[in-house]
């Protein structure tokens, strides 16, 4: 190895050192992180939909999200964003829309099935919007603070990691920070979302306030396991019905950030809510779930590696480094 490649390696890059990669134009690119959850909602959606595509994972513990090429694709410095083409689709809505109505037909199964005026599809969008309005970074931020809740947690999110993701939290504050000023704040998208970390902070930081965040999970739940009642075959059916639609990508991810976050004894195990535990464990037995979560933390590395183009390798060590200490750490 070079000497050059050592000190990529072994120094962490700051914002400013990131190069945009460059992809041909007829490559359908996902600009994501794989433990981000909204990154995990489009991987999902495109590994159910069997869409092809090119991952480049972005550094977010060295604020590559705040690179001058990222803010490019997507001025709010946020993951994922879907490139086709001269086409940017930035945030996960919008992308699930994207690919959503682009690829249809017997080889891209739909996620939206039903016709836009039926009860189902109401249903269906009734559920996501739920679903969507939960608060997941301050539910997994206030797991890490509030040792009270005596949580199982599973990989990655154990032992010294739990620690380590606190630290990184204020890292990525201070790049955040340290990026609304150095653009003198000509970046309106930038400063909101730094608006909207602090006062995330401030809520989890509160037990009262972050056991707001966990009622409303609570009630969400609560109201799956009563539609889930509802139906006479509830050991077989989705959320609205047979096929596996949006809501049930959004319902899967919530659940297994639950079960990663060690919720499951607080919410569903032990008959408190058996037809949620039902569904979560048929989730877990779906092929893009599968692909999605590997039996151990190194296996996601080693795919997305595996995918990611040789030129492109290089820039992106540091932080595959950091990911695969994160990983190593998880075992421990």
């Amino acid at each position: 190895m070079s000497s050059q490649t050592n000190e990529i390696v072994l120094s962490a890059p700051a914002p400013q050192d990131f190069q945009a990669p460059v992809f041909p134009d007829n490559k359908l690119v996902l600009y994501f992180h794989p433990y981000n959850f909204y990154s995990q909602k489009v991987l999902l959606v495109l590994y159910e939909k069997n869409i092809d595509f090119t991952p480049y994972i972005v550094d977010l513990c060295n604020g590559e999200q705040y690179s001058s090429w990222f803010l490019n694709l997507n001025p709010k410095g946020d993951v994922p964003v879907l490139q086709d083409g001269v086409f940017v689709i930035p945030n996960s809505p919008q992308i699930i829309n994207y690919v959503e109505t682009k690829y249809r037909g017997e080889e891209h199964p739909v996620l939206k099935p039903y016709n836009p005026y039926s009860l189902q599809y109401d249903q269906m969008m009734v559920f996501e919007r739920a679903l969507s309005r939960l608060p997941v970074g301050a539910l997994s931020l206030g797991s890490f603070i509030h040792d009270d809740l005596r949580l199982v947690p599973k990989a990655p999110f154990i032992g010294p990691v739990r620690q380590s993701c606190l630290k990184n939290n204020d890292k990525v504050m201070e790049l955040l920070r340290s990026s609304v000023s150095d653009l003198n704040s000509q970046n309106v998208a930038l400063k909101q979302k730094l608006e909207i970390q602090m006062r995330r902070k401030e809520l989890v930081t509160s037990r009262t306030e972050f056991q707001r965040v966990l009622d409303a999970v609570r009630n969400t739940l609560m109201y799956v396991e009563q539609e889930l009642s509802k139906s006479k075959q509830n050991t077989a059916c989705w959320l609205t019905g047979e096929q596996f639609t949006v809501a049930d990508v959004s319902l899967c991810l919530l659940l297994q950030r639950l079960h990663q976050l060690g919720f499951e004894n607080y919410y569903w195990a032990n008959d408190k809510m058996p037809r949620v535990e039902n569904y979560f464990q048929r989730c877990r037995q779906r092929e893009s779930y599968l692909k999605l979560m590997p039996s151990s933390n190194f296996e996601i590395l080693k795919e997305m590696w595996s995918m990611t183009p040789t030129n492109y390798k290089l820039g992106a060590t540091a932080g595959f480094l950091g990911m695969a200490m994160f990983a190593a750490l998880a075992h421990k």
